[in-house]
């Protein structure tokens, strides 16, 4: 008979066996890494956007930025959208949202939820935000730009309320032709205020009316050149252009004088009279402080 073997002899075999099979096992079942997502939560205004971070996280503590590479998904693309990069785009409309991100190398997953709110305004600013203006001045546009709680601008000067505080020195038009255009009454002041009626929030600018008129800059003598026979009459009108941009009939308050009366005389009132064939210049000259101003026309008298 062979002898048997002893059971202490076969201990070492066992124990390598034991080593093995947990070897085996903990090969079979890894631990996987975990995803993070942040921010997990926040609330955001209509049209806001912000950038999610997705983070793998392995056994042991070491971190990986994956925010670029895992999928993104979203509950309700009208409330809130979300790109490739995880960016999430607040949308029109308002409630709650869930962002889903996946990694597809450890199928891990993470969400994160947003609550959109509407935009509001939250001021507004009338542009020019003070002017000086004369009695005759063109009318002047004004216009009013809003301010949102979600950092954006817009041009609200045909959706607010357009009023003058002073209508007896200005006042302001609030129609589609002409809302946010103001006139110029009287000397004086006022305020011109634009108001959003959603909210009540208003707009001002300070308008101050001078009695007199603008500066004259210069006068357009017509027609340009002129032809007078002999013995006939022309009548000339000045119209003088102001600094602030207006321009009016200037032909009575004018000094007409002509460079050669021996072929054309001008009365006081503009009129070019012929008196031999050949040619001349008409010019207009403004009275005391815009005597330094002047206008011209060439003009030829033909037999």
């Amino acid at each position: 008979m062979k002898p048997r073997r002893s059971l202490l002899a076969l201990l070492p075999l066992f124990a390598l066996f034991a080593v093995l099979f947990s070897f085996v096992g903990s090969c079979a079942q890894p631990i996987e890494p975990s995803l993070d997502l942040t921010p997990t939560s926040q609330a955001l205004i209509s049209g806001q956007t912000v950038q999610l971070t997705a983070t793998r996280r392995f056994p042991g503590g070491a971190l990986e930025d994956v925010s670029s590479r895992v999928t993104y998904t979203t509950s309700d693309r009208d409330i809130a959208s979300v790109d490739s990069r995880g960016v999430v785009s607040a949308g029109t409309q308002t409630g709650t949202v869930v962002v889903k991100a996946f990694d597809t190398l450890s199928d891990a997953t993470a969400i994160a939820s947003f609550t959109v709110v509407a935009s509001a305004i939250t001021s507004i600013d009338v542009s020019p935000p003070v002017v000086a203006l004369t009695r005759t001045s063109q009318p002047r546009a004004f216009t009013a730009t809003a301010h949102f709680n979600n950092g954006t601008t817009s041009d609200v000067t045909n959706q607010v309320v357009w009023s003058s505080a002073n209508t007896d020195v200005a006042i302001v038009g609030n129609t589609q032709l002409d809302r946010g255009v103001v006139i110029p009454v009287a000397a004086g002041d006022t305020t011109i205020i634009a108001t959003d009626t959603t909210t009540g929030i208003t707009g001002r600018s300070t308008v101050f009316v001078t009695g007199g008129e603008a500066a004259l800059v210069a006068i357009v003598v017509t027609p340009n050149p002129a032809t007078v026979p002999v013995a006939m009459t022309q009548a000339m009108v000045a119209m003088g252009i102001f600094a602030d941009g207006s321009s009016k009939n200037v032909t009575a308050s004018v000094v007409w004088t002509s460079s050669r009366v021996d072929v054309a005389t001008v009365s006081p009132a503009g009129v070019v009279t012929g008196v031999a064939a050949g040619d001349t210049t008409i010019s207009a000259t403004g009275l005391g402080a815009d005597a330094a101003v002047k206008g011209s026309a060439a003009t030829k008298v033909v037999p």
